[in-house]
């Protein structure tokens, strides 16, 4: 059992939540998950009221898994709205934790989008991964505002989600590029400073 699940484990039934998964701004896991969790896009709307009005023998193996996958999450919209609270059991919250560690959310907004949706968040995703960094931060860390996100279409919450960790990754590589050169720059220093101690009477360059 890692360490985050015995932790998990331990604040079962407190009013403490633990999320699993990357936290950028505001808009954590739990809050996505809470958001695409309660959508349902139109289509998929239909297609359960098409399906729900058959007889359970006239039902492909299909339509049942997509019922019972439908029957899932809703049953984990309940749970996580609970989650954190003294109304949820251990069991029940434990539940959850293992939901969110096993689940992928990526795919979860992948299944809710149409096509014209996904091929808009593309080109979208295309144009915001090759600004600038600031600005891409400065985009990110604006629509991750709490009201802001709340406010976002599906597709651009999606968007957001994608080019939080483009962001993030960018980031990652400046901040190594910064220590590298720090690095590089200390590794120099010594090496005058070494060579300054050797040769003492040697005039130091500027």
């Amino acid at each position: 059992m890692s360490f985050n699940k015995v932790v998990a484990n331990m604040m079962a039934g407190s009013n403490i939540k633990i999320i699993h998964g990357e936290v950028v701004g505001n808009a954590n896991p739990y809050i996505e998950w809470i958001k695409w969790l309660s959508y349902i896009p139109k289509f998929q709307e239909v297609k359960l009221q098409e399906v729900s009005s058959k007889k359970v023998e006239e039902l492909t193996g299909e339509e049942i898994d997509e019922l019972n996958t439908y029957k899932r999450q809703n049953r984990m919209l309940k749970l996580f709205k609970l989650y954190g609270t003294k109304e949820i059991s251990k069991d029940e919250y434990m539940e959850v934790y293992n939901f969110m560690v096993n689940q992928s959310i990526d795919e979860l907004m992948l299944s809710k989008l149409t096509i014209e949706e996904l091929r808009y968040a593309k080109s979208q995703i295309q144009y915001f991964s090759e600004i600038a960094s600031e600005e891409l931060r400065k985009k990110v860390n604006e629509e991750r505002k709490a009201d802001n996100y709340e406010n976002l279409s599906m597709v651009d919450s999606y968007i957001l989600h994608v080019i939080s960790k483009i962001s993030f990754a960018k980031s990652i590589i400046e901040l190594d590029r910064k220590i590298e050169a720090q690095v590089r720059e200390n590794a120099a220093m010594r090496e005058r400073s070494l060579y300054y101690a050797v040769n003492p009477y040697t005039k130091k360059i500027q």
